[in-house]
Parts: C-alpha cells; sequence; structure tokens
C-alpha cells in the first residue's frame, strides 16, 4: 500500500493479485471507476446515482429576480420596453447562447 484509503479484495480461491488492490490516490475518486472495479472483481453491480444539478434552474430565478427588480425599480419608465434596439439587442445576446 502506497496511500491511503485503498481498498482490498480478498478473493474467496487463491491469493490476492496486485490488481485487488485499489488505491484511490493513484487510480481516482471517481464513483464509476471504483463501482467497475467491484463488479470486475465481485458479482456484485453497484448503481451510481448522481444528484440533479439545479444549477440552471437557480440561474433563471436569478435572472428572473434580476429583471424583475429592474423593472420594479423603473415602473415610472418603462418605454424601453417599447424601444425596438432594446429587443434586437437582447434577441442577439439570446442567439449567441
Amino acid at each position: 500500500m502506497n496511500s491511503a484509503p485503498t481498498f482490498l479484495h480478498f478473493p474467496s480461491k487463491g491469493k490476492p493479485r496486485r490488481s485487488d488492490t485499489y488505491e484511490l490516490q493513484v487510480k481516482g475518486f471517481s464513483a464509476e471507476q471504483l463501482a467497475r472495479w467491484v463488479a470486475d472483481r465481485t458479482d456484485v453491480q453497484i448503481r451510481v446515482i448522481r444528484p440533479p444539478n439545479y444549477a440552471g434552474p437557480l440561474l433563471l430565478g436569478f435572472l428572473l429576480a434580476v429583471i424583475g427588480g429592474l423593472a420594479y425599480l423603473r415602473r415610472n419608465n418603462l418605454e424601453f420596453l417599447f424601444n425596438k434596439n432594446v429587443w434586437a439587442i437582447s434577441a442577439l445576446v439570446l442567439e449567441q447562447q
């Protein structure tokens, strides 16, 4: 063993081979890679489930809050909503994303 943590597999028959040692510092911390290593040495299949990514909805909510805040601050002067140039620039910006 060169590092910790290390996973060791002890086969039911025979001596452990060098490939029966999984060192996280050397081979990586990937859950898929560790599940594949376990599946290669045993009959156990581990299904890796990733949590959902909430970055998109949070960013959309933040953007809507900023737009709503700006509209609230400019509630007495909303002529920019009827300006063709503002809509053209916003369409170009959204198209590039």
